[in-house]
């Protein structure tokens, strides 16, 4: 069934089976693909939303032995022949020295990949008008900037066509070198009305997750906090967490994988965070500094204090002595129960409190008790603006 375009459709295609995602679906009506939400678009018209991984589409291609020559030579060698057709008086187009099919497409985008030139890749997918790089920071020059984010030792396998929709629907097989390891990745190349190729959304979904609150960068590209999950070209990703007053600088790095639900991802986990230089004695010293305002109060239940009394009577007025303070820790596993940077306190039960307590019963009899008392340590710390803000409760 063919799938036409209209002006309700066009806020872009499923990342998976290429088909139209109309502008406010959640989810790809073809395939049931989830659709994947941009980061909000700077000032200007607005941008397509953002389509899914590519469909992996007939069988693994054979691979090519040859060595492809570089983009950069190619373009050279067409230059040259184009000068000699102008001294020749002649003006017609010239056909890329490097072939004209699915496969040609396909390396000169991983070769363009190579060359870190994100605006010649661009060039070559069929979709690039709805993948501006102000929306997808990852789909730059800064993201190519370093030899090892691009993929290498490319091999393009063979063309296998698949008809669709009445149009010549190719996958391509491309194999490369990304970090320290070997990635199949196959791209769809379709046939324009202008008998030329280009690629349908080779990319990689890339989501970051763990970052604890932390200003994100991947490759050296930061991130806004609503871009957990972006569109990236194919090779190998860093990513770093920048440490705050609380938690340490993390650092992860992904290449892409295969999977069965988005076609094409690269998952970015931080894990567990680690505290930040002298972060621990700091929440250590201002848990003391708590619990000694605690012990100034003449209060039955002082707010946000570990430790109180219900007193069965009136005018209440007791006294506090900390007779232990308990061994105070930190623990950054729990720190996905809390919001941002924040992590859950903890102790080793060693706290004690003497208390004495003056009252009016309730016959109006005034009477005094006293006694002691165990108490722990609950709360939780939250890096901020200003430094780290520890909260008992």
């Amino acid at each position: 069934m063919t799938r036409p375009r209209s002006a309700d459709t066009d806020s872009g295609l499923c990342f998976r089976c290429g088909g139209d995602v109309p502008a406010g679906r959640d989810w790809c009506p073809y395939c049931g693909t989830p659709a994947v939400v941009a980061a909000p678009p700077p000032p200007g018209p607005p941008a397509p939303a953002f389509p899914g991984p590519t469909l992996t589409l007939g069988p693994a291609a054979a691979y090519a032995r040859e060595t492809r020559p570089g983009r950069r030579a190619a373009l050279l060698a067409v230059a040259v022949v184009g000068a000699l057709l102008l001294a020749g008086g002649l003006v017609a187009g010239v056909t890329r020295l490097t072939g004209g099919g699915p496969e040609s497409a396909a390396g000169d985008y991983f070769d363009a990949l190579g060359d870190g030139d994100a605006a010649a890749a661009l060039e070559l997918v069929a979709t690039a008008d709805g993948f501006d790089p102000a929306r997808y920071p990852l789909l730059s020059d800064a993201a190519l900037a370093r030899d090892r984010w691009r993929p290498r030792d490319v091999r393009i396998g063979r063309a296998q066509r698949a008809a669709r929709d009445g149009a010549d629907v190719y996958t391509v097989e491309a194999r490369y070198r990304a970090g320290d390891r070997t990635v199949a990745q196959t791209v769809v190349v379709v046939r324009g009305d202008g008998g030329d190729y280009r690629l349908r959304v080779p990319f990689v979904l890339v989501g970051v997750d763990g970052q604890r609150g932390r200003e994100v960068s991947v490759n050296g590209v930061r991130l806004a906090p609503a871009e957990r999950v972006t569109a990236a070209f194919p090779g190998a990703y860093e990513a770093t967490a920048a440490g705050n007053t609380l938690l340490a600088e993390s650092r992860v790095s992904a290449v892409a994988q295969a999977n069965g639900f988005s076609g094409y991802g690269a998952a970015l986990r931080f894990g567990v965070p680690e505290l930040a230089a002298g972060a621990e004695q700091d929440i250590q010293r201002q848990v003391r500094a708590a619990l000694d305002r605690c012990a100034t109060s003449t209060r039955a239940q002082p707010a946000g204090c570990p430790f109180g009394l219900n007193v069965p009577g009136t005018a209440v007025t007791v006294r506090w002595t900390i007779t232990a303070y308990p061994a105070v820790s930190v623990r950054t596993d729990s720190v996905m129960w809390f919001g941002g940077s924040a992590v859950q306190l903890a102790d080793d039960g060693a706290g004690r409190v003497r208390w004495s307590a003056d009252y009016t019963d309730y016959s109006g009899t005034r009477r005094s008790q006293s006694g002691d008392t165990a108490f722990r340590i609950n709360g939780s710390a939250q890096a901020a603006s200003n430094g780290i803000q520890v909260r008992l409760t």
